[in-house]
């Protein structure tokens, strides 16, 4: 695992990604090392948590839900503090296998249902008042913890609640949007062998073409995902940085703090 790589790479986990390098509009740029987002960490074993230790990583924060969790929780070297701010009470993204598996009938009727479920995730990401008052709690934490190392930030598959905690910071940091939508989409390349092995299992277990559709919109990042967040928060709260402010209520002290702690000439 290299420095300065946009893609990390462990042998037992996936969607590692480093978002130091990004530049923003005042040609500062992220520190690297201080952020990385990613899926869970369920299945690290003691040489890749140490690993984790070495690469700078103090602090773990998990979005996702206690079902979630006390399925697969993570495996962190003793000295990483982690913390919990669910997003949601239980995993509406649906992006384990558990609860596939529980809407599987739905999935294998309608080739659309996997995409409209998503639809209306990303629809609640924005309005949820939970996951308002989460990425709010994920910002105070970064103010909080940076002195200590590096954060790893994640949910289940690194994508969708993890993408939009993303999306919101690195707006606050001052990323311009297109790099912003380019880590965004990052998690279709950083998680391919996941996507294939999901697919690859629906297949075997003779699912159906629909199931399979469904799996791969549950799976990956999209720009209609992407798009549904940014046009409600465009049209209902008068753009980002309204929303940023009047909504997930990251005052000016607290930008100025995140840009001072995470940002470098």
């Amino acid at each position: 695992m290299a420095d300065h790589k946009r893609i990390l790479t462990f042998k037992d986990g996936f969607n590692f990604r480093e978002l130091g390098g990004y530049q923003t509009a005042n040609n500062e740029t992220i520190a690297y090392h201080k952020l990385v987002r990613s899926a869970h960490l369920a299945y690290f074993e003691r040489a890749e948590q140490q690993a984790l230790y070495d690469y700078g990583i103090r602090t773990v924060i998990d979005f996702r839900s206690s079902s979630e969790v006390a399925l697969y929780p993570d495996q962190l070297d003793a000295r990483i503090k982690y913390l919990r701010i669910p997003v949601f009470d239980n995993d509406i993204t649906e992006s384990n296998d558990e609860e596939i598996n529980k809407t599987r009938q739905h999935f294998s009727q309608d080739p659309q249902a996997g995409f409209k479920r998503m639809m209306h995730v990303y629809h609640q990401f924005v309005i949820d008042e939970q996951a308002q008052g989460a990425f709010h709690r994920f910002m105070q934490t970064l103010c909080a913890v940076s002195a200590k190392g590096g954060v790893i930030f994640h949910c289940s598959a690194g994508k969708d609640r993890t993408g939009l905690a993303a999306v919101y910071l690195l707006s606050i940091l001052g990323v311009p949007e297109q790099t912003i939508y380019q880590d965004y989409i990052l998690t279709n390349r950083a998680s391919v062998k996941r996507i294939k092995e999901r697919l690859r299992f629906g297949a075997k277990a003779g699912l159906g073409e629909n199931y399979l559709r469904s799996i791969y919109d549950l799976s990956t990042a999209n720009k209609h995902y992407y798009d549904q967040a940014l046009s409600l928060i465009n049209a209902n709260y008068g753009g980002m940085q309204a929303y940023l402010r009047d909504v997930l209520q990251i005052s000016t002290p607290m930008i100025e703090q995140l840009k001072y702690l995470y940002l470098q000439k």
